[in-house]
């Protein structure tokens, strides 16, 4: 009876210590830094459990949370070691997708494992610090991607089309090279007056041309029939070859060719004769002619000059000029790089005749542009051109603004005395600055072309400075230039608005009528040939707006009747308005100063904007 009491006792005390071992459960779980680890194992099995359905991951305690190959949302995990029971339930939110792995390119096919979740796969090409990014799936080729020729690293990110916050991080880097076949070289290079040529070739437009002297070496990009001036090379002997350009994507350069012996010698393109008119090179601004004795371009108003676009180091002119002796009256011209107005050249002209370079020193190989404006008025002192010339070659190309301007005035839009002060000594061409005066900052601020036909102290009927004081500017619009012999084709300059000034110098005549019924006399004169000339300007360009601009030299006695000009005027011309602005006479002999012509040019600029509907 004991003996079996004994052995049940010993029975249950085994039992007691088998239960009590396998109920051991494994640590706890826990995830820091991406990494999963479990308290007190080195090695487990996790079970991943989503929306019912679970899979087992064997895993070493550090390992990335990747291992377990998760997607997109909520997951339980539980892990188990060896006997023991399952940890607690770790719930884990799983935001990012599953970096790829097994990235290899083979046979220039790209591999990698799909990612739970991902909706495609972008492979970023990186050379150089710059990165291609290529949408792929796993197989594609990569040969036919127009990678440019070099070695490349290369990754893989899983996307996720719902959810962009959800792409993965890059894979492990893997190498690929992207090796091309060099085109064939050019055959046939010769140099004949000046001009390259070679056989062109079906695989491509672009070539470089090699001209080498010692240890100099230039290359530059060209095609066929290019000209070797433009090419700004040095005067030498060269060997020059030629070689085909790749696009680097689906080919790459040729090797460069045989050799040629070649003698660069100065020469210069010239622009002198009728070329000057008739080559297709030059824009002339403002009334100008061509002097068939004399072989020049004649110019003669303010703002009047010529346009050009020319590839190469040096431009220069010879220009001609009248009063070149006088301080008082001769010529101004300013000269202007690619509009940079800021950094302009200003020269006197001070000989009958004379190179000007217009630009020098240029490096490059770009095209550039050089404006030439008289800044002097015409009854001052004209210029001529007599020839352009260059190192380089001049663009065939006149580019003309889609607004058009024309300015019909006395002496403030010509810029009488702006640079002066009340108290100068007297009007000068050195002290007078069109390019600073109204009507010009007016067509730059509407990127407007500009004809100016001014001229100071001369009046709409008559005039007291004029001799002989029945001279007047309607009377002479219709020739090239005051007193000149030359008439005028108005089709030549067709202005979009017609900016009319005039009036204060007949005011001079008038008020020193002796008798009042002079002086009426003289108004009504001045009156009938305002609105004559007002209605010939019509006739010449009937679409045009004319805006009869007055006030710049606080001429009030002339208010009343100027505007009592222009609604008769009005009558026979619907497209014309008047605008009257007040000058601050802090220029020379009561004329506006520099920055009253800013202030005139803001205002009358609004006003035509306003007028014919520019936004």
């Amino acid at each position: 009876m004991k003996k079996h009491l004994f052995i049940s006792l010993l029975a249950l005390l085994v039992m007691f210590l088998l239960i009590g071992c396998g109920s051991a459960k494994t640590g706890a779980i826990k995830i820091e830094d991406g990494k999963i680890y479990v308290d007190g194992a080195t090695s487990f099995v996790c079970e991943v459990k989503k929306d019912g359905t679970v899979k087992t991951v064997e895993v070493n305690s550090g390992d990335s949370i990747e291992v377990l190959g998760l997607g997109i949302g909520s997951y339980e995990l539980r892990a188990k070691q060896g006997s023991n029971d399952y940890s607690d339930v770790y719930n884990y939110e799983s935001t990012k997708l599953q970096t790829p792995k097994n990235v290899r390119i083979e046979k220039n096919k790209i591999y990698f494992d799909d990612v739970v979740d991902a909706d495609k796969y972008e492979v970023i090409f990186v050379k150089d610090s710059t990165e291609v990014v290529k949408e792929l799936r796993s197989g594609s080729l990569v040969n036919n991607l127009n990678l440019a020729e070099g070695t490349y690293d290369v990754y893989v990110v899983a996307k996720n089309n719902a959810n962009e916050n959800a792409t993965s991080s890059r894979s492990e880097k893997v190498t690929y090279t992207v090796t091309l076949e060099a085109l064939d070289v050019p055959t046939g290079l010769a140099i004949e007056d000046g001009y390259i040529f070679f056989d062109i070739m079906g695989s491509t437009d672009d070539y470089v041309i090699k001209f080498a002297s010692g240890e100099t070496v230039i290359e530059r990009d060209i095609t066929a029939g290019a000209m070797v001036a433009e090419l700004l090379i040095p005067d030498g002997t060269y060997e020059v070859s030629i070689k085909a350009k790749g696009d680097g994507v689906t080919c790459q350069d040729s090797e460069y060719s045989e050799s040629i012996s070649y003698v660069k010698e100065q020469t210069f393109m010239e622009l002198k004769e009728r070329d000057l008119v008739n080559g297709g090179y030059i824009k002339w601004m403002g009334r100008t002619y061509y002097n068939e004795e004399k072989k020049v371009n004649e110019v003669y108003h303010s703002a009047s000059g010529f346009e050009l676009f020319f590839k190469g180091s040096t431009v220069i002119a010879t220009i001609t000029a009248t009063n070149y002796n006088s301080s008082t009256y001769r010529p101004f011209i300013v000269i202007v790089i690619d509009d940079d107005f800021d950094n302009a050249t200003t020269l006197a002209l001070d000989k009958a005749s004379q190179e000007i370079t217009l630009v020098a020193g240029n490096d490059d190989l770009l095209e550039h542009k050089v404006d030439l404006y008289k800044r002097s008025e015409s009854i001052d002192s004209h210029i001529a051109v007599e020839s352009i010339k260059t190192d380089g070659v001049f663009v065939k190309k006149i580019v003309n603004k889609e607004l058009k301007l024309e300015f019909i005035a006395a002496s403030s839009s010509t810029g009488y005395g702006n640079l002066g002060s009340p108290s100068s000594a007297g009007k000068t061409t050195e002290n007078s600055d069109a390019l600073r005066g109204f009507a010009f900052l007016t067509a730059q601020a509407l990127d407007a072309d500009i004809n100016i036909f001014s001229a100071s102290g001369w009046g709409c009927a008559f005039s007291q400075w004029t001799t002989p004081k029945t001279a007047n500017v309607p009377d002479e619009y219709k020739m090239v230039d005051f007193k000149s012999s030359v008439p005028w084709i108005h089709g030549y300059y067709v202005p979009d608005v017609v900016v009319v000034n005039l009036g204060t110098n007949d005011w001079s005549y008038i008020n020193a009528a002796k008798t009042a019924e002079e002086k009426d006399a003289l108004m009504n004169e001045f009156q009938k040939k305002y609105i004559a000339f007002l209605k010939d300007l019509h006739d010449y360009y009937p679409d045009a707006q004319i805006i009869v601009l007055y006030g710049l030299m606080n001429e009030t006695s002339m208010y009343e009747i100027t505007q009592a000009i222009v609604n008769t005027a009005r009558i026979a011309i619907p497209n014309i308005a008047s605008i009257q602005i007040s000058g601050d006479a802090g220029g020379y002999n009561s004329h506006p100063s520099l920055n009253s012509h800013k202030i005139i040019a803001e205002k009358l600029t609004k006003f035509i904007k306003e007028t014919i509907g520019l936004e």
